[in-house]
């Protein structure tokens, strides 16, 4: 970890705005995705982070409620007939905030959210949403606003993040500390 440390100090000297995308890139969305997720994500995204084929971003803030996860309003519905979690901004308030990556650059979310299966709300989890193509196009169901100029880091680029009724398989959900199963039945280790 000092190595880390020291490097991310050493790029900030160079370019704070290259080092806050390379801090999220490789600690916030990379460190969420080994540390929450399983085999099968590691072997999907792993060396894609690494290399940045797969660039990623961190979607925990909401417009009105911050980092605070008990008042967050994003839900990942789990859909049985389809095997699919339907990840929804149910308000202008739920607008994930303040995306760094995200108005430009990310293919990949890690989407904090509600996770309701059966009618029950089990609190929030994890969610791996893509966003964009490799092409770098939108998906259908996002929304991806940029924050416009600010008072500084005009190199990061930061989005306001919107999804309506976005589907993702069930194994999107990063599941180390909790699995969904086929049935919608959510159990942890």
């Amino acid at each position: 970890p000092l190595r880390i440390f020291a490097a991310h100090e050493l790029a900030a000297i160079i370019d704070p705005a290259m080092t806050t995308k390379m801090t999220v890139q490789f600690n916030l969305f990379g460190g969420t995705v080994l540390k929450l997720g399983t085999k099968k994500h590691h072997d999907k995204l792993l060396a894609g982070i690494d290399s940045l084929a797969d660039i990623g971003c961190f979607g925990l803030t909401e417009l009105g409620y911050g980092n605070n996860a008990v008042e967050m309003e994003t839900t990942a519905t789990y859909d049985e007939e389809t095997g699919e979690l339907v990840v929804n901004t149910p308000s202008a308030l739920a607008q994930k905030y303040w995306i760094t990556n995200g108005a430009l650059h990310a293919h990949h979310v890690v989407v904090f959210a509600h996770l309701i299966s059966g009618g029950k709300n089990h609190g929030i989890h994890a969610v791996l949403v893509p966003i964009r193509d490799k092409n770098l196009n939108v998906l259908p169901g996002v929304l991806v606003e940029e924050m416009g100029y600010k008072m500084g880091l005009n190199g990061v680029d930061n989005a306001k993040l919107t999804f309506d009724n976005v589907r993702v398989p069930r194994d999107a959900l990063l599941d180390k500390f909790s699995s969904l199963a086929e049935d919608g039945t959510l159990t942890s280790p």
